[in-house]
């Protein structure tokens, strides 16, 4: 009688629903991407990178998280290949590859970029039930830390301690340098949502004292919506400086 294949996942018929924990964590057993971005922004700062090498450094901590684009084929596709196909050390030695014809002359830059990548399946691996191949290709031993601790700890313990930590780390950040992992699209992006956000707390309008939401990129004073004028490209000034 021919054996049925292990299916490694969470495809219907996978091992793990056979544990489980499956079905009661489904897919938010997840890190979020963004709290993956979050750490490649604090490594990041870990030195002093221009801002082409703090994205590439950024991006490289979730990049990982490519396989997961296997969901647009289907749940069946996503529970297969995400975690399997770009979590393990074959894909950072091509992000080795990758990043040196872009960082070869800023070592630094390009250690950090592979750390970075590195650093996502250790992540991944205290923090999601979620089983993975880290040494893919060379071994194909399936492994996490739910195998040895219980997957609600590792789910809603130490994810959340991670995220609340650096959470804690991106608001550190932008208190030291007035930037967030925005400065990736833009960095006059990153200035109009984050002084949108923080501006009101203590600023008011120079013009008519009501609580404002924009600093002009001209003269640096800070006005409210009715007192200051978008630009092309997310910059604002106000009335004055725009002449």
């Amino acid at each position: 009688m021919q054996q049925s294949p292990t299916i490694i996942g969470y495809d219907k018929r996978s091992v793990n629903l056979a544990l489980g924990w499956t079905a009661r964590f489904g897919a938010e057993a997840e890190l979020s991407p963004i709290g993956h971005l979050q750490y490649g922004w604090w490594f990041a700062h870990w030195r002093k990178f221009d801002r082409r090498e703090r994205a590439a450094i950024t991006l490289a901590a979730a990049a990982c998280d490519l396989d997961g684009l296997s969901m647009f084929w289907g749940s069946n596709a996503y529970y297969k290949y995400h975690h399997m196909l770009f979590h393990n050390v074959g894909s950072m030695l091509a992000i080795a590859a990758l990043a040196g014809l872009f960082f070869w002359r800023r070592p630094w830059a390009w250690l950090m970029v592979v750390f970075a990548f590195g650093v996502h399946l250790v992540e991944d691996y205290f923090s999601i039930p979620w089983d993975m191949k880290p040494w893919a290709p060379f071994n194909n031993m399936v492994t996490n830390l739910n195998h040895h601790i219980s997957a609600p700890i590792v789910q809603y313990g130490f994810q959340t301690a991670m995220m609340v930590f650096i959470l804690g780390v991106t608001i550190w950040i932008y208190i030291r340098h007035k930037r967030t992992p925005l400065e990736i699209i833009s960095p006059a992006f990153d200035r109009l949502i984050i002084h949108y956000a923080v501006l009101p707390w203590r600023n008011k309008c120079a013009t008519c004292g009501h609580r404002a939401h924009f600093r002009c990129d001209k003269c640096g004073k800070t006005f409210c919506a009715d007192h200051a004028k978008p630009k092309r490209g997310c910059e604002v000034v106000c009335g004055t400086c725009a002449g």
